[in-house]
């Protein structure tokens, strides 16, 4: 935090990254469990009426989560309530990167969709895979101008966000939450919040969703690994 002194900034600095190399240990080993297997790892779910309400309503879920905690665990615990999972993920610059953690979602069931220039249909797919009944989720505290900007408040500043998600919401009507896996002591926590309902106003929307962002990054500080906001700030 801001008052913090220097010694605990480093502290937790130190705390930050090991946590870090925690995360990708288990994101190596997850890709050769079972899938039952990584769902044990999961010992704890809060929020779990929340999802099942809204898979009840049929008309699809947009999921925003953050890089926070085990952000790809994410899909396979959506998965396992029945739900197919859509990731909307921007190309890499290593396509050895992409290929990888393809293969991973794929082995887990998961659907990844990239956005960008050379995927202009990807707004079509994503309407699809929602009036479908599927998920679509996708990490919103990195910015992305194909994806649009809404102007939020974010830690006391005003900060850029993707649009994209909110617009969706309005054109399909299907809700909007969000999701994190984050760890705890030798096991992760599955936690969902929401729903937030898309009106004439998408703002509205877009703030409650950043607030619940918000509200668990600064419950879980040393496991939000964006280590770059990529210009996100206003």
């Amino acid at each position: 935090m801001p008052t913090d002194s220097g010694q605990a900034i480093g502290a937790a600095a130190r705390r930050l990254f090991k946590n870090y190399a925690r995360y990708l240990v288990d994101y190596a080993m997850f890709t050769y469990l079972p899938k039952d297997e990584i769902l044990k790892k999961i010992t704890s779910r809060e929020g779990i009426d929340i999802l099942e309400g809204v898979i009840k309503e049929g008309k699809g879920i947009i999921l925003l989560t953050a890089h926070l905690g085990n952000w790809e665990l994410g899909g396979i615990f959506l998965n396992s309530y029945g739900l197919k999972i859509n990731v909307l993920t921007n190309k890499d610059e290593n396509p050895g990167i992409d290929e990888a953690r393809t293969n991973y979602r794929q082995r887990h069931g998961v659907n990844t969709i990239t956005v960008g220039e050379k995927n202009p249909l990807s707004s079509v797919e994503l309407a699809g895979a929602l009036f479908r009944g599927e998920a679509v989720a996708m990490l919103i505290d990195r910015y992305n101008p194909l994806m649009g900007n809404i102007e939020v408040e974010f830690f006391g500043r005003n900060v850029n966000f993707p649009a994209g998600p909110f617009i969706l919401s309005k054109m399909t009507g299907a809700p909007i939450i969000t999701g994190f896996v984050v760890r705890e002591e030798d096991g992760y926590k599955g936690i969902i919040d929401g729903p937030f309902t898309v009106g004439n106003d998408i703002r509205d929307a877009a703030r409650k969703a950043i607030k619940s962002l918000q509200r668990n990054i600064a419950k879980y500080p040393c496991q939000w690994y964006n280590f770059s906001m990529g210009g996100m700030e206003g």
